[in-house]
């Protein structure tokens, strides 16, 4: 009976010194497991059934931890707005005081016919809000290229460019990424007057849902640059990507 308590004891000290933060009761719980171990004479069936314990503690904590950190990578992203059909969400960024934001939105049309319209830099102006025209500068490869876009700023505020490379990314048969991150290039320097942005990220993800029917998530996160202040980069962070993805619906959507 005395041994059979004492091996009762060997789970309760693993799990208190697994789980504490402090060196002194982890110190404190490993000498009381020695103990434990000692009077109980270090029978095989005492040290396995400690060992036992260990590894379910061990395999538990991964397992929660992993779980806990994608809650909160998916909780760091706020509903902001619920409209038309389309999901607006943001983030704080750490180390910005510009926010991040996702849009969501469900098009009826073929996940081929949408990377047509988002390829098709010529005509992006015409859905793109304040565009005032795109270029392809230079075809990298198959996946890849550079572009140029220049956008029509509201007076006061200066013109703003973009210089960036496109990546294509095929995640499965079903899915589709464009992400977007600026570059320099000697293709396109900067200009007098121009205020040159920087688009720090920018990903289109196209999943097909059926064969006329297409989720398209956007996240977006740029730095306008300029004297601007933080607070009105934010409302353009908030505002033109729900534009950009109506716009792109009813593009897509044009029999």
């Amino acid at each position: 009976m005395e041994n059979e308590a004492q091996q009762s004891l060997i789970p309760i000290f693993c799990w208190a010194s697994f789980y504490s933060a402090q060196p002194t009761i982890n110190f404190l719980c490993f000498t009381i497991t020695l103990r434990v171990f000692a009077f109980s004479a270090f029978s095989k069936q005492t040290i396995s059934m400690a060992l036992s314990t260990r590894l379910f503690l061990l395999t538990t904590w991964l397992f929660s931890a992993t779980s806990a950190h994608a809650q909160n990578q998916e909780s760091d992203w706020q509903k902001i707005k619920d409209e038309d059909g389309i999901l607006v969400y943001s983030a704080a960024v750490n180390g910005s005081d510009i926010i991040k934001v996702k849009t969501k939105v469900i098009i009826d049309a073929p996940l081929a016919r949408i990377r047509q319209i988002l390829d098709d830099a010529p005509q992006r102006h015409q859905w793109v809000p304040y565009l005032d025209h795109s270029k392809v500068l230079q075809y990298l490869s198959d996946t890849q290229r550079l572009e140029y876009s220049l956008f029509d700023a509201p007076w006061p505020a200066s013109n703003r460019d973009f210089v960036y490379r496109i990546r294509l990314q095929y995640q499965q048969n079903d899915q589709l990424v464009f992400r977007m991150t600026s570059e320099q290039s000697p293709l396109m320097p900067e200009q007098a007057g121009i205020i040159r942005a920087e688009l720090v990220e920018s990903v289109y993800t196209l999943t097909r849902l059926q064969p006329q029917q297409t989720r398209v998530e956007l996240v977006f996160h740029a730095d306008l640059r300029g004297w601007l202040p933080v607070w009105i980069i934010n409302i353009v962070q908030r505002a033109l990507p729900f534009r950009m993805l109506k716009n792109l619906r009813t593009r897509a959507e044009v029999k």
